[in-house]
């Protein structure tokens, strides 16, 4: 409320400033941009010109686009400025609200000023449009959805604009790359200053779990998938069960003696299984986790991966540590390589990363205190212009299925006979299809709006305002756009939605019913419920499953439950409190993946920073880097005792240094004679003298620079494709560990830290190694060409 207090002063002061600005010619009001920056050099804050900045962009936004912001759109131009989710309605406006903000924020000069949409469509709409006013008031504007990504020059042009409209994803995949690179002035995504978030929840919350991940060169194809899914395929109901969040599965005791009969091995979670194990749940997660049609759909013999965020097609990206595989295996369609991960970032690590975060969505209060603890964002609700006069009716609660979708007909029928246009959601691509073929069978013609027809988007969005049309749609209905209903529908009643299922999370419901009543024209949602939908069966207490077979047996399918108001208020408080349940699991979920993925952000910025480092090229670094790795290379050799007899050193010298080195001499200083420290100092000696003739070799300063620069790099990122792999196994592997009372986050990071350490020393191994044994190969040109060892 003092928030709101306090927006609504500023609000109140930029309406009396706003005649001022009203009152100037063209060109005075786009040297504004000017003026408020060099009041900004002269020490005023971005807080003491937010009257005067947000006057300028909202006269601009009058001038080039003819749309004057409302007072509610200004309140929440100001709480995204302020670092605020704002709550703002479906049809009011989103767009137009960031260009305050936005043009504020980018007055500093400072690159690294983001609207982060959910999809290229958006980017390129809300660029284009929005990005006219701020070029028309001296700004610069990139647009992620339209440049080459092969082209350089094109890349660094967006990323230097002042203002650029990108999506979640091609921001985070270009964060990746730049860190792949060998040169610094070829990284592109260097601020991440201020991002306003489009559709918040979605990418945050509904996305939390989703990681950005590059893949590099394939890994041996493992030949235990196959046989594992025979054998998962083989179990019964009894030989596995779920975790109560159903986000897990492991084989009960009856399933672990049919696996030892299965492969024939009684020691079957012995050290040398470890890699079946693995497999075989990956197969059960496969076969019992993961759905068709919710998680993946399979298109052309390919397992295609759906978006978390927006339910559309990934192609190209794959689920890691094996599970893409096993998906495929279990689809029956050929099995594709599992590859390296070159680099990988969650939704949660890349946005944490801004000075100042923001977001807008229609839908963000019931996640309030976890948007405040998990991103510290508070959520501001933002009035509607006009009161909305949408009904949101009470839920229509059957026994069955059948007698739900039935019903639910009944009712799209009634909304077309009056003229009306109907939204239907369901839950799951396979249950539109499903839908979609009971509407066909009752003639109704509509259009499908689901994974698979992604790319009619915008036409079937355009043409679900009109009277008497339908939409079926999964939960990416229209997400960040609006269906504007023509003027006859609104007489007639307006839009009509109709979920087929109560969603995972009462937020989800609301994206529903914010699709009608936009911008206060009527329209009515309501939701038709099953005692038989999945979310009732897996979340509710035993009593509501004998209620339904007592119902089943009493009443005809045909008829809605009529019972009496206690019991439907009863069922209608178990649909609230199985959501509750289902979103509390969800809530827990992320706060895992977020733990986790905090320990793997620590290790990627320290990796980021020390290649960093490395691309500057700086020599006094070099020479540091390569002392220390003499100092780690001969002192982790020499901890053991069994290594400083003259057969443990002559091995190291022949396999690390130079394979022709007399031995000798090394008979001479390595002997009982001789101390820890003395033998020490020998291999010293000697690997600065081979590392000293090996750098000889270059006549050119600058190939020699060079060359030490290639290979500290080479080290770094191969330790690293190593480590990322090896996490990824870690993070399956001890998830399992909570069943006998380990902490899983606590297992991980214990042996994520030790793992990071036993990195540092293979990174001074391979460095150390590269330096001695690499062979040149110099080229007619003068170029050198190196056969690493």
């Amino acid at each position: 409320m003092l928030k709101m207090y306090k927006y609504r002063r500023i609000a109140k002061k930029i309406y009396r400033i706003l005649p001022k600005y009203e009152k100037m010619t063209d060109e005075a009001l786009k040297e504004q941009t000017n003026i408020l920056r060099s009041k900004l050099l002269q020490g005023k804050t971005l807080a003491d010109i937010l009257p005067d900045a947000f006057a300028v962009v909202i006269e601009a936004d009058k001038r080039v686009l003819g749309l004057m912001p409302y007072y509610v759109q200004i309140l929440g131009g100001i709480a995204l400025f302020f670092g605020n989710i704002a709550e703002i309605k479906t049809g009011e406006g989103k767009t137009l609200v960031a260009t305050m903000p936005l043009y504020t924020r980018a007055l500093l000069g400072e690159k690294g000023n983001f609207l982060i949409t959910a999809n290229d469509y958006l980017a390129e709409r809300d660029g284009q449009s929005m990005g006219e006013v701020f070029k028309w008031l001296n700004l610069t504007v990139g647009i992620g959805s339209n440049y080459d990504e092969q082209d350089f020059e094109e890349k660094r042009r967006l990323y230097n604009a002042d203002i650029i409209y990108t999506t979640h994803s091609r921001l985070g995949f270009d964060y990746l790359f730049d860190n792949l690179g060998s040169e610094l002035d070829k990284q592109v995504v260097k601020k991440f200053n201020f991002a306003i978030i489009d559709e918040i929840d979605a990418v945050l919350l509904d996305g939390a779990q989703t990681a950005l991940v590059i893949s590099g060169s394939p890994k041996v194809q493992s030949n235990y998938y196959q046989i594992s899914d025979w054998f998962v395929k083989s179990l019964r109901q009894k030989d596995y069960e779920y975790s109560d969040d159903k986000r897990r599965v492991w084989v009960t005791e009856g399933g672990v003696t049919k696996l030892r009969q299965y492969f024939d091995i009684q020691d079957i979670y012995g050290e040398q299984y470890v890699d079946l194990i693995r497999h075989i749940v990956l197969a059960l997660q496969a076969n019992y986790l993961k759905q068709r049609g919710k998680d993946y759909v399979v298109e052309d013999g390919k397992v295609l991966l759906l978006d978390t965020v927006n339910g559309r097609k990934m192609p190209g990206v794959k689920m890691q540590g094996g599970m893409h595989q096993a998906i495929e295996t279990k689809e029956r369609v050929e099995v594709t390589s599992e590859t390296k991960t070159l680099g990988t970032i969650s939704y949660q690590s890349l946005f944490k990363q801004f000075s100042r975060l923001s977001g807008m969505t229609g839908t963000a209060k019931t996640d309030k205190e976890e948007f405040m603890t998990t991103y510290h964002l508070d959520v501001i609700q933002i009035p509607t212009n006009i009161p909305t006069q949408r009904h949101d009716l009470k839920d229509q609660i059957y026994v069955s299925n059948q007698t739900k979708i039935e019903e639910s007909i009944k009712s799209v029928k009634k909304a077309i006979g009056e003229l009306r246009p109907v939204l239907i959601e369901t839950g799951s691509v396979s249950m539109s299809n499903l839908y979609s073929l009971v509407l066909l069978q009752n003639r109704i013609p509509h259009n499908l709006l689901n994974a698979t027809t992604a790319a009619r988007e915008n036409q079937i969005i355009n043409d679900a305002g009109r009277p008497m049309s339908v939409t079926l749609a999964t939960s990416m209905a229209g997400r960040g756009t609006d269906i504007k209903i023509t003027s006859e529908a609104e007489q007639h009643g307006g839009l009509m939605v109709i979920g087929t299922e109560r969603m995972t999370s009462k937020r989800i419901d609301n994206q529903l019913r914010g699709r009608a009543g936009r911008q206060g024209e009527p329209g009515d949602s309501v939701f038709f419920v099953s005692l038989e939908d999945k979310m009732i069966v897996e979340n509710s207490p035993q009593w509501v499953r004998r209620t339904r077979q007592r119902l089943a047996k009493k009443i005809s399918e045909n008829i809605r439950i009529k019972t009496a108001q206690v019991t439907t208020r009863r069922l209608n408080n178990v649909m609230d409190r199985a959501q509750k349940k289902f979103g509390n699991a969800e809530i827990q979920s992320r706060k895992n993946t977020l733990a986790f993925d905090t320990i793997l952000s620590v290790q990627r910025t320290r990796i980021y920073a020390a290649r960093n480092k490395v691309l500057e090229e700086d020599e006094h670094y070099f020479e540091q880097i390569l002392s220390q790795c003499v100092d780690k290379v001969v002192s982790n050799l020499i901890v053991d005792k069994k290594n400083i007899t003259v057969e443990g050193v002559s091995n190291f010298v022949f396999n690390n240094m130079q394979s022709a080195y007399p031995l000798n001499d090394i008979k001479l200083h390595v002997n009982q004679d001789k101390s820890k420290k003395q033998i020490h100092q020998f291999l010293k000696n000697l690997s600065n003298k081979l590392i000293k003739q090996s750098l000889n070799r270059f006549t050119d300063i600058t190939q020699a620079k060079y060359f030490k620069k290639v290979i500290i790099l080479r080290a770094i990122d191969r330790a690293w494709i190593d480590q990322l792999d090896y996490l990824q196994q870690l993070k399956n592997m001890v998830t399992d560990r909570g069943m006998a009372q380990h902490k899983p986050i606590n297992e991980f990071g214990r042996e994520a830290r030790n793992r990071f350490f036993e990195m540092k020393n293979k990174i001074f191994l391979d460095i150390y190694r590269s330096l001695l044994l690499s062979e040149l190969k110099t080229n007619q040109d003068g170029s050198i060409d190196i056969e690493f060892p």
